[in-house]
């Protein structure tokens, strides 16, 4: 029968083993998080590209990303469908301006995308198929996957973009990541309607398609040979590269995710360093005993490492389950695709294993100091 002294220092074992399984978890849970943004912002910065009928892109020279597209002469679109690679060219209008909240009359930001209803420009069907509607003035579709912030969006629902009323005719499923919380598309004469500062001359994107077997990078060189300087020519894998890179690197966005797996991991790697070292120095005598009857330094750093080896797969697992949960609840309440995938489970563990072999490694001094001297 254990005395309650006994029953004391078990508790406090296993309190440890608690603290140091949950210091673990917590760390899985943070790289998996940040993970999983890092993996949504490569994501979402092409998936508005990803949805347009285009093999060469044409851009204003001060092009940074699609929410600051800049304008280029609308003329240059002719130019282009002249060179005889080149099946058809379509304008593609950027802007953005306050949606009001049909509702609770708050007034939010809303992308819109503007082109003429005649032209095949999106590549989903249930977009080809509503398009023709936006050829009445002031009708719009609205993307279904746009916040809630934004109130009615349904199909028959009159409200208000900037000051000027429309009525939504029609939806569709999209999502802009991290651009904007919303998006609609209306025809062009509708959007300088809601943005008369846009002028007709001008377009935001120049969509050209080629004729079947035409070589993608060999005709962009030709439009660059033949449009001025006031156009980039860009292809898919141009503007695709470009927009990753943009989120990736230039903005805060993938910095701050990235950043966020380091601390993560230094986070995890202290707890279970703090677990082990405090385990140690509480079994020292035992250690010590250890090294007397002659057990060999490489067997008890076997011990300590196997150890950490245990709370790093005891961590893993719950914090892969709550890891996955979260994920689901951020993309249920904020449509960014945020999905686990094998790769990166795969990773994290071995991410976690590592974590945890550089705090058992971190506290082997304490181990090797054990002294069988100290014992008497």
């Amino acid at each position: 029968m254990k005395t309650p002294l006994a029953w004391l220092n078990l508790l406090h074992q296993r309190a440890r083993t608690a603290v140091a399984i949950a210091g673990v978890a917590f760390a899985v849970v943070l790289v998996l998080m940040q993970l999983g943004f890092l993996a949504s912002v490569r994501q979402t910065a092409t998936r508005i590209f990803d949805h347009l009928e285009f093999d060469i892109l044409l851009t204003s020279p001060e092009y940074l990303h699609l929410a600051k597209a800049g304008t280029i002469p609308r003329f240059r679109l002719a130019q282009a469908a002249a060179l005889p690679q080149v099946a058809e060219s379509s304008g593609l209008d950027v802007g953005f301006q306050l949606w009001r909240n049909a509702e609770t009359g708050q007034r939010r930001g809303i992308l819109m995308l503007a082109f003429d209803p005649r032209d095949r420009v999106f590549q989903d069907e249930d977009i080809v198929e509503q398009q023709l509607r936006l050829e009445k003035p002031g009708t719009v579709l609205v993307d279904q996957m746009s916040r809630a912030e934004f109130g009615p969006k349904s199909t028959g629902v009159t409200t208000e973009v900037g000051r000027r009323q429309v009525h939504i005719v029609g939806e569709f499923s999209l999502g802009t990541g991290f651009t904007a919380d919303g998006a609609l598309i209306t025809s062009e004469a509708t959007l300088h309607r809601l943005l008369p500062i846009r002028k007709p001359t001008t377009v935001s994107l120049g969509l050209i398609r080629l004729e079947p077997g035409a070589d993608p990078d060999q005709v962009a060189t030709a439009l660059r040979e033949v449009l001025p300087r006031d156009v980039r020519v860009l292809t898919r894998e141009n503007i695709n590269a470009n927009e990753r890179h943009h989120w990736m690197i230039k903005t805060s966005v993938g910095v701050i995710f990235g950043f966020g797996v380091l601390v993560a991991l230094f986070v995890g790697t202290a707890i279970v360093y703090q677990v082990l070292s405090s385990d140690i120095a509480s079994h020292i005598a035992e250690y010590a005993t250890l090294k007397a009857m002659g057990y060999p330094r490489r067997y008890l750093s076997r011990l300590v490492l196997t150890q950490a080896l245990i709370l790093s797969v005891a961590g893993f697992v719950p914090g892969l389950l709550l890891a996955d949960f979260l994920y689901r609840v951020t993309q249920r309440m904020t449509h960014i695709p945020v999905e686990m995938t094998l790769s990166r489970a795969a990773g994290v563990l071995v991410l976690s294993v590592g974590m945890c072999a550089v705090s058992g490694l971190a506290s082997l001094a304490k181990v090797h100091s054990a002294d069988p001297a100290d014992l008497f």
